[in-house]
């Protein structure tokens, strides 16, 4: 930094002159020049690919000095060296070739020194491929988008390529414009997007059948909480009521709609398979047209054996009813040709036959039940037809029948109800002991025994109806308790607010329910009384019964004809006992 020297000048020698400020002119400020950069001009301009040579630069070769014919020097013309720069996408190799890096546009510029610069800008046509599936059902568009300003593919090209390629069905154009915009937008190519669809023809549907009843699963055991198994309920048999509706067969169907490729080639639609359906033994067709029906002509047990479909009315048991086997349920003729195990079940519909003996089990039929032995139950079980029963012997059993009970040899303390007589004349022939009730009276050899075991005999009554007069009373008992609690909550509502439409909505339905229980009840109440009065008619009424004693009637039998009783002060034989309405008082009678 230069350091500015001033001169000081005395006024005289014994003072210093005061030291002036002095102020330097400032000087003017430089203006910065900017320098203009040289105007280009756009000298050339074309297309060209990635890869492409797009320039060659040839280096100046300087030439020599000539003479004249007078050995005069003629001095060389200045050579022109071209001057190239290479721009964005132009790449050189060799400092002399220059390549062309991208597709797009290719511009060349010149400045006002004679400067060239070349460089390369983007710019690609939208492109587009239409392709066709191998089976023709589908056509796929592949979009490419435009780059750099240049114009995308319109919908008209890509309708004029699929015309050529014979795609002719199932043209969506919105699929197509969709590509198109996609592709623009995101800037990246859109591929397999369909653009054409083929249809499918609607083929006829297969005949097939359908099942209206419930098919036995063959399960051999049941599973219960706990992970134990009962094989007691087993689902093996399929029992089905006569008349029973057991399948609807469905025809097959023509082919309902024909389709098409997209390049319009029809595909036929193809009917369906018939359901080949045979039916055997019992099952009635019926022919409606597109369907058949099949129903059961009587009851029985539903069989499909080698796809033939039938109803058998006899289902046979090889061996005994038991783990193997599980609990019987069927709707025909039951034959067991073995025993019915303690713990098991059998139900048939119509007749049952057991070959062996029935221990502490449930056997009941709406028809018959013939226990070819005996019945030895433990004082459990039962054994209930609504028609007749016969067993060989029973002991300790309950056997009751709508019709009659025949025992062939013997029973010894058992419960036996019959609504029409109990015989037993064959064989031994003899009843001893237990709880003995027949609506019309018994038949036997021998009623009793010489150790004069207690046994009462009742006859004359209906007892299956007084069982249901029983049941319907405790049936108006419990209703009964049912209407005092519905009787009390209204009182206790009624106590809220009188008025119902002022109580709490929550109260509001419970009173409105309540209302609505206790005519429902009364209802079934008054039901229910008129069915005891016609019972109770009935079973006071006294039916002509007869006790018959073909060999003995030991002491220690009471006998009731309603609600009078006999009681023998000695054994007596060939005895009828019967109850003269006449005289209003039981007699005793030789036969």
């Amino acid at each position: 930094m230069g350091k500015l020297n001033l001169k000081i000048i005395r006024k005289n020698k014994t003072a210093l002159a005061k030291p002036q400020k002095l102020k330097i002119p400032e000087l003017p400020k430089k203006e910065k020049q900017e320098k203009k950069p040289l105007e280009k001009k756009i000298v050339n301009k074309g297309y060209a690919r990635k890869g492409d040579r797009v320039a060659t630069v040839k280096p100046a070769v300087p030439g020599k000095n000539g003479k004249n014919v007078l050995g005069e020097s003629i001095s060389i013309k200045p050579v022109f060296k071209p001057r190239l720069i290479a721009g964005k996408n132009i790449r050189v190799e060799g400092g002399f070739v220059y390549y062309m890096t991208t597709d797009g546009v290719i511009e060349v510029h010149e400045d006002e020194a004679g400067t060239r610069f070349i460089s390369g800008r983007v710019y690609q046509y939208g492109r587009f491929s239409v392709s066709v599936s191998d089976d023709e059902m589908n056509a796929y568009l592949m979009v490419v988008p435009s780059l750099g300003g240049a114009a995308a593919i319109r919908l008209e090209d890509v309708l004029s390529t699929c015309g050529r390629q014979g795609i002719v069905f199932g043209i969506s154009k919105e699929a197509i414009l969709y590509s198109i915009e996609k592709a623009e937008k995101d800037r990246q190519a859109v591929k397999n997007v369909v653009i054409a669809k083929g249809m499918e023809p609607v083929d006829g549907e297969d005949g097939r059948i359908e099942y209206k009843i419930r098919l036995a699963t063959g399960d051999k055991f049941k599973l219960l909480e706990g992970g134990k198994v009962d094989y007691r309920d087993q689902d093996l048999v399929t029992s089905v009521e006569e008349g029973k509706l057991i399948a609807v067969v469905y025809k097959a169907q023509k082919g309902i709609k024909n389709g098409s490729t997209v390049k319009g080639e029809t595909l036929h639609a193809k009917g369906g398979q018939d359901f080949d359906v045979k039916t055997g033994n019992n099952i009635r067709r019926e022919d409606r047209g597109d369907v058949i029906h099949l129903y059961s002509s009587r009851d029985g047990q539903f069989l499909n054996e080698h796809d033939i479909l039938s109803v058998e009315p006899l289902m046979v048991v090889p061996e005994d009813v038991g783990p193997k086997t599980g609990n019987i349920n069927f709707n025909g003729v039951v034959i067991i040709k073995g025993n019915v195990q303690d713990n098991f079940r059998v139900y048939a519909k119509k007749n049952i036959t057991i070959m062996g003996n029935v221990g502490c089990a449930v056997v009941r039929s709406d028809e018959n039940i013939t226990v070819l032995n005996g019945v030895i139950a433990k004082y459990r079980g039962l054994v209930y037809a609504k028609g007749d029963v016969k067993v060989k012997f029973a002991e300790n059993s309950n056997l009751q029948a709508g019709g009659s009970i025949y025992i062939r040899r013997a029973a010894l303390n058992c419960k036996l109800t019959a609504g029409d007589k109990i015989i037993s004349k064959a064989e031994k022939g003899q009843l001893m002991g237990g709880e003995i009730k027949a609506t019309r009276g018994i038949e036997v050899k021998i009623l009793g025994n010489e150790l004069e075991h207690k046994m009462e005999v009742f006859v004359g009554s209906d007892f299956f109806l007084e069982n249901r007069l029983r049941e319907l009373r405790i049936s108006i008992r419990k209703y009964d308790v049912g209407m005092k609690k519905i009787q009390l909550l209204i009182e206790k509502i009624n106590k809220v607010s009188t008025n119902p439409d002022e109580l709490p909505e929550n109260l509001k339905k419970v009173y409105t329910d309540a209302l609505k229980k206790k005519t429902l009840f009364k209802l079934a109440i008054n039901d229910l009384l008129k069915k005891e009065t016609q019972y109770s008619v009935k079973v006071d009424g006294m039916v002509d019964a007869e006790i018959i004693a073909h060999e003995s009637l030991f002491r220690g039998v009471r006998i009731y004809f309603g609600k009078t009783v006999f009681e023998t002060e000695k054994m007596k034989t060939r005895v009828k006992v019967y109850f003269d309405k006449v005289f209003d008082k039981i007699k005793v009678g030789n036969i």
